[in-house]
């Protein structure tokens, strides 16, 4: 599967496949989502650039969404 990641509004939002399949505002929340997609750290797992940027979509540093998603892909282990 190809999993990608976008910020938007404080949340992380996760297409599968080119399909939305919801957002996220902390790890766990995220981990959840994912396994309830059957994602696993075997599928291709990619972020757009505004993850790079994600205090203009209102995290406290732009740092905090790769720290969510990594988090999230370690709970997944």
């Amino acid at each position: 599967m190809f999993v990608f990641f976008n910020v938007r509004d404080e949340q992380i939002t996760v297409k599968i496949d080119g399909t939305l399949v919801g957002s996220a505002s902390d790890s766990n929340e995220l981990a959840q989502l994912l396994a309830e997609n059957n994602v696993t750290n075997n599928d291709g797992m990619f972020c757009s650039s505004d993850v790079d940027f994600a205090s203009e979509e209102g995290f406290a540093s732009d740092g905090d969404a790769h720290d969510i998603i990594n988090e999230a892909i370690e709970l997944l282990a």
